[in-house]
């Protein structure tokens, strides 16, 4: 834990690094907030004042349980409405008893945002449950011919997609834009780079390098320090950034919903998650924090290899480029794209996008998840990192 506090101490816990933070959080906060008021995070943001109210007026009737109170509530006020617009002679001028003030700006409101929604909500399992029954035919014709691979497939559907309802009503628009945030990502990335490429460097630079491996705790122990704090570095930024950014969005758009099943915001209605919102974006902050602690490992050996604190730093950014290219084959169907997408530490940032459909391959009669295999591979790439990153610096003292 010393040796832990003292690498720390060194080579993180500097005032360039912490002005950085405190910018790059900053920034981040500007980021969510100008993309909130332009409507890319929730489209009626972008609206006049009249129709955000409006909206809020319809949303604070329409959210909560689904009932029949709730949801024919939404559905009478649209089926009304558009019987009003569909021929055109509505009133044009403010109208009283209106919510925005007009009577086609309450159809729109509705005909965008809340029946659609609510529509979804009250079909899923119907949906849900004809999807199980193509699956359970699907099971019997490929046990039939044969096809293990497929039939693994939609076993899986049958027992991970059975009993899904939405129990809630709400606007997911907010949590959708956050499971997909990537800003906060590339920061990181600059903070790892900024913070990580020294490590090694600085201390060929200041001819320590002799002295420190030569001391009690050199060699291994000091390596060993040196990737533990990386790691706890990329957990620390992980972390801090989620905590920004989901507290950022909230602000903005609300908690609520967070409890809901992921499968009730549309996007994802054919994940293969099926807790919380909220444990799903969790899941995908751990799965970042992998990412990232093994990016930090490359940026460990690169430090290790050269001699000069700007080689890493400029080799490391171009690293972080091709790994954030190579993560966008994730989901492709090109073999050779989503075998360079494995190696990237970089593809774990898409843990949404993994998961937001079935993505996977049959091992025989199981059915296993691509983020899976990915996990494997990023565990035995961390392990080569940490035994070359061990062998340059014995070297290093030869």
């Amino acid at each position: 834990m010393k040796l832990l506090y003292l690498e720390a101490r060194k080579g993180i816990l500097r005032r360039y690094v912490l002005v950085a933070l405190t910018l790059f959080l900053c920034l981040n906060v500007i980021k969510i907030t100008a993309d909130y008021r332009a409507g890319e995070i929730r489209p009626i943001a972008a609206n006049n004042d009249d129709m955000q109210n409006a909206y809020s007026q319809i949303y604070e009737r329409a959210r909560g349980p689904v009932t029949a109170e709730t949801i024919g509530f939404i559905t009478s006020e649209y089926q009304k409405l558009r019987k009003l617009t569909a021929d055109g002679t509505y009133s044009r001028e403010r109208t009283k008893g209106t919510y925005s003030g007009y009577i086609f700006g309450d159809f729109y409101l509705l005909h965008k945002y809340f029946y659609p929604n609510a529509e979804y909500t009250v079909k899923y399992p119907s949906r849900m449950n004809n999807v199980l029954a193509q699956a359970m035919e699907n099971v019997d014709f490929y046990l039939h011919t044969g096809n293990t691979t497929d039939a693994a497939r939609n076993s899986y559907i049958l027992r991970h997609y059975a009993n899904r309802s939405i129990p809630e009503f709400h606007l997911y628009d907010g949590w959708e834009a956050l499971l997909s945030y990537d800003f906060s990502d590339l920061l990181i990335l600059l903070l790892l780079v900024l913070t990580v490429s020294p490590i090694f460097t600085r201390e060929k630079e200041n001819e320590m390098t002799l002295i420190l491996y030569s001391s009690k705790h050199g060699k291994w122990p000091l390596v060993a320090s040196k990737c533990g704090v990386v790691v706890l570095l990329s957990v620390a930024l992980t972390a801090l950034f989620a905590l920004c950014n989901v507290l950022t969005f909230g602000l903005l758009c609300g908690f609520e919903g967070w409890n809901s099943p992921l499968y009730a915001i549309e996007n994802y209605q054919y994940t293969p998650f099926s807790d919380s919102v909220l444990l799903f974006y969790l899941l995908n902050v751990s799965l970042k924090t992998i990412g990232f602690s093994i990016m930090g490992l490359v940026l460990v050996l690169l430090s290790a290899l050269c001699e000069k604190t700007l080689t890493p730093c400029l080799v490391g950014l171009g690293f972080g480029v091709a790994f954030c290219y190579f993560s966008g084959w994730a989901v492709s169907a090109v073999w050779w794209k989503q075998a360079l997408s494995c190696i990237s530490p970089l593809t774990l940032l898409q843990g949404w996008l993994l998961l937001k459909n079935l993505y996977g391959i049959g091992v025989g009669e199981t059915y296993v998840l691509s983020l899976y295999l990915l996990l494997a591979i990023q565990f035995i790439f961390a392990s080569l990192l940490v035994f070359l990153i061990w062998r340059k610096s014995c070297c290093a003292l030869k």
